[in-house]
């Protein structure tokens, strides 16, 4: 069984993400789980990874394969601001650590739309360093199917064959849930047929939506990242009923494992995230919304394995 953790990145600070982003999440953190705030920060460090050696690390004990790493451009957003290295040599140091794992790693590149040399950065991305694959982020403070930032980076992803994950569902402050709509996909999924899209965290509590729209649209695939919360807090109601409801609509061959990590490792470590799947709960099983042996290999690795044109 080919396992792939299909949405990662690495969110050290403040090389990769600054400061202010690990603020918020901190205070969120603080909100849903009662914890004192310092008791949060103290943990943060180990969420962070400069070279891919953590990631390799949890990896290993998950039993996963392969992960996809992709560069998350926050430069822009409002009360975030700029990493401290700059969003091409975040590019570059992601592709570095592909490289460096190449029988482990994937990197895709990832730009905010709106810088001016945006398409440039991403051709640089693939066409000199080697990466695979594009990821937006809207929530930043764009929409996903506006026609002038957007389309341009969805042509050159077509034409060579590229896959491109988009974040969808609500995103913590200081970003903006408003842009992360799996709606404005639609028109992007119509508009390029033969795009393969990932609608990054299957939209979160839109999934219905996300699913509706991929249910009528062959080109849209869903990543189930950052669903943990869900699956340990109410496995049963918000974790397998609406994945049977996603494999039902659109089949378990376009659903694909991911675990935003490092974000929600302290909310469930990645072997206990991998087994929600390869080894689901006897009552799950019982009411029969558990995924089958075929259905999890698919999700866990064979659908990524195919989009990634992976030989195994």
């Amino acid at each position: 069984l080919m396992i792939i953790d299909f949405h990662v990145h690495l969110m050290a600070a403040p090389k990769f993400l600054a400061h202010a982003y690990w603020d918020h999440w901190v205070r969120l953190a603080r909100d849903l789980s009662g914890r004192p705030e310092e008791k949060i920060r103290e943990k943060l460090p180990q969420c962070w990874d400069e070279t891919g050696e953590l990631l390799i690390r949890d990896m290993d004990g998950a039993g996963i394969d392969y992960s996809v790493i992709s560069v998350i451009d926050h430069g822009l957003a409002t009360a975030v601001g700029e990493a401290d290295c700059s969003i091409l040599e975040i590019n570059r140091l992601y592709s570095d650590i592909a490289r460096k794992y190449a029988d482990r790693i994937i990197a895709f590149a990832g730009v905010d739309p709106r810088r001016g040399n945006a398409l440039e950065i991403l051709k640089t991305g693939i066409n000199d360093f080697g990466m695979k694959g594009i990821k937006l982020l809207p929530p930043t403070g764009f929409y996903p199917n506006d026609k002038q930032l957007c389309y341009p980076i969805y042509e050159f992803a077509g034409e060579h064959g590229l896959p491109v994950l988009v974040h969808t569902g609500t995103e913590a402050a200081p970003l903006y849930s408003k842009y992360g709509h799996p709606i404005f996909m639609d028109e992007v999924a119509a508009d390029f047929p033969d795009l393969k899209i990932i609608l990054g965290h299957a939209g979160f509590c839109w999934w219905p939506e996300a699913v509706s729209i991929a249910n009528c649209k062959s080109n849209i695939y869903l990543d189930i990242a950052g669903w943990q919360p869900r699956a340990r807090l109410h496995p049963l109601e918000e974790f397998y009923k609406p994945l049977r409801a996603m494999i039902n609509n659109i089949g378990s061959h376009r659903i694909l494992f991911g675990s935003d990590w490092p974000a929600l490792k302290l909310m469930m470590n990645s072997q206990k995230w991998v087994d929600m799947l390869k080894n689901p709960s006897d009552e799950a099983k019982a009411l029969g919304i558990a995924p089958d042996e075929k259905e999890a290999a698919n999700i866990l690795g064979h659908t990524a394995t195919k989009l990634l044109q992976l030989t195994v």
